[in-house]
């Protein structure tokens, strides 16, 4: 008899159990039946609330360009060069390009807005310069703006700017200059010789010996000239900076602003006023029927008081 009345027992606490669930679901489904105009109303008057700001909202064009870093064609250790400053590596010519000396350039160039301190117009501008380098010694750059020609205006301010700023300073300048003068005084040192042995080479057709000779050091002398105008080469490229020839891709005139689809943000907008509105009307629902319990109804009185 003990065991008859445990089962009947479990029974009636399963079948409560799923009553209880069964009258939530349907208590959920009741409450949206009974709302559905101001669910439907709601979501529709946000979704177009937020469709009208996107719209309205500033838009934003990015204009790309892609710069690649020159190869040096010599080391320190090889050309003895004492400065070698623009010979950037990606990383540091990305730095340099977002640098402030560089932008506050970019802005002069494209003069100060009205109404904005050098700080923040330096502030802004920095938000919208970036500048991702990659190991090939590729720079890929992306300036935005509110229209397509601003975006552009200011990627060619920006990359006119860092161009400028790879020149070498004064002190650096003159060591090159003197490097400069060295190399070349050596370049034509070596042309003499070149030219003297050739015809000191041509004269000793009939002494084999002496013509090997003098063709092992023609090569030689060869070699010399040939690093020598890589020299100057190299140190005149130091001297003027690097050129808009490393600009592969120039800053692109953008159509599209890069701003979310404004459809796609009001449904998004839609979608959660609608579970927003959802939730505070079962909020709604559970304090009425809280209210309705004779246990809870004081305390909601106090906490109405």
């Amino acid at each position: 008899m003990k065991m008859h009345l445990v089962l009947d027992t479990g029974g009636t606490l399963e079948r409560n159990l799923e009553d209880a669930d069964e009258v939530g679901l349907l208590d959920l489904l009741i409450l949206v039946a009974e709302n559905i105009k101001l669910l439907l109303l709601g979501s529709l008057l946000a979704g177009l609330i937020t469709a009208g700001l996107a719209y309205i909202a500033p838009k934003s064009y990015v204009s790309q360009a892609t710069l690649a870093l020159p190869v040096p064609t010599l080391t320190p250790a090889r050309a003895s060069v004492p400065a070698m400053a623009n010979n950037l590596t990606p990383l540091q010519a990305a730095a340099l390009m977002t640098s402030p000396r560089v932008l506050d350039s970019a802005i002069r160039r494209l003069k100060l807005p009205e109404g904005q301190t050098a700080e923040q117009a330096l502030e802004q501008v920095t938000h919208q310069v970036k500048v991702t380098p990659e190991q090939e010694g590729l720079l890929y750059l992306e300036v935005a703006a509110a229209t397509p020609v601003q975006a552009q205006a200011l990627a060619n301010a920006v990359i006119d700017a860092w161009l400028e700023s790879t020149t070498p300073g004064e002190r650096a300048r003159a060591d090159l200059e003197n490097a400069f003068s060295l190399a070349k005084s050596s370049l034509e040192a070596t042309q003499r010789m070149i030219k003297r042995l050739s015809v000191d080479t041509g004269a000793a057709t009939n002494k084999n010996l002496e013509q090997r000779h003098d063709g092992s050091a023609l090569l030689a002398a060869a070699e010399l000239q040939a690093r020598y105008l890589s020299e100057t080469t190299e140190i005149l490229r130091l001297l003027r900076g690097y050129s808009r020839d490393v600009v592969k891709q120039p800053p692109t005139l953008p159509t599209q602003s890069e701003s979310l689809p404004v459809g796609l943000i009001a449904l998004l907008a839609a979608v959660a006023a609608a579970m927003a509105l959802l939730l505070w009307l079962c909020i709604v629902q559970a304090w009425r029927s809280a209210a309705r319990d004779p246990r809870v109804a004081p305390k909601l009185s106090r906490l109405r008081s």
